[in-house]
């Protein structure tokens, strides 16, 4: 099956694509072969089976020897994409490489890339992924996992043709259904956002502040005259944190902090979104002690 006929799991998937300015056109590629498209499993499934496998309630008595590394829910393990299968989440489809064409894979800029990700590896492999170019515009697509082996697309980067005029979502719209999804699987409204780290620390890396996020209501509905209609929003209560801070509330035994990865030009984004938003709120109410306020647009369907 093309690419763009990827939406064969029904009109609910039409926001899942998106095409932006410099933004990679997947309907123009009739060479991405794509048996099926099923999404992917609920982020906590591993954690609930290896659960299951220590305490199973039928069993109390027995001890099973078997370690969990052999077993396909460990934590040792990751999902990786199938030739002819791709998958969906919540901010990213998944591919095998052989079905992806037109890529160039990099450990840094587009004008190092290769056409196969082993002659990128081979260039360095000190990474743990390599960034996805589009060969035609050089334009960040994605992301290669190496442990998974698999090919990481980002929603907002790509496009294609659907059986729906909804919008497409863009990379806050992403981060917004990603924070309410956290909220729904581990009950914590603080989220870190910080970006995809590929393994070495480098001076640029270590001065980022990463962005600390604590949605104060998940559903806000507002009208601005810079507006043409009614939006649905999070309100956010955000601010900048050092690295080493986030890493101590990450890793804290106490901490009620989720984490969020996301490419810096997507955290970039939301900042600014944050932002310009604050400017709707009344003076009072833009900042919160040490926190600014803001709003995070949510994705919805066309009316």
């Amino acid at each position: 099956m093309e690419a763009s006929s990827l939406t064969n799991r029904g009109e609910a998937l039409s926001f899942l694509f998106r095409k932006p300015s410099g933004a990679m056109d997947l309907s123009r590629y009739r060479n991405w072969i794509i048996g099926s498209l099923p999404q992917l499993w609920q982020r906590n499934w591993a954690e609930m089976m290896e659960f299951w496998h220590c305490h199973k309630p039928h069993d109390h008595d027995h001890q099973d020897t078997e370690s969990l590394a052999t077993k396909g829910y460990g934590a040792s393990h990751a999902i990786s994409a199938q030739q002819g299968v791709g998958f969906v989440d919540l901010t990213s489809f998944l591919f095998s490489e052989s079905d992806c064409r037109s890529l160039q894979y990099s450990s840094s800029t587009p004008d190092a890339g290769f056409d196969l990700s082993s002659l990128a590896l081979n260039d360095d492999e000190s990474k743990k992924f390599l960034h996805i170019y589009c060969r035609e515009c050089t334009t960040e697509v994605g992301l290669y996992n190496i442990a998974a082996l698999s090919v990481t697309l980002f929603k907002w980067k790509i496009t294609c043709q659907t059986k729906t005029t909804d919008p497409s979502p863009s990379s806050s719209e992403c981060l917004a259904a990603t924070l309410l999804a956290t909220i729904s699987r581990s009950g914590s409204s603080k989220s870190i956002i910080t970006p995809h780290s590929s393994g070495i620390a480098t001076p640029e890396a270590v001065s980022l502040q990463n962005l600390h996020l604590w949605v104060l209501n998940p559903n806000v509905v507002y009208t601005a005259s810079s507006t043409a209609d009614r939006k649905t929003a999070m309100k956010i209560l955000y601010k900048h944190i050092d690295p080493s801070e986030s890493e101590k509330l990450l890793t804290s035994m106490t901490s009620d902090v989720q984490e969020i990865s996301l490419p810096e030009e997507a955290i970039k984004a939301a900042d600014n979104c944050l932002l310009w938003s604050s400017e709707l709120l009344p003076v009072q109410e833009r900042t919160f002690k040490e926190w600014q306020v803001g709003l995070l647009e949510r994705w919805e369907p066309a009316s």
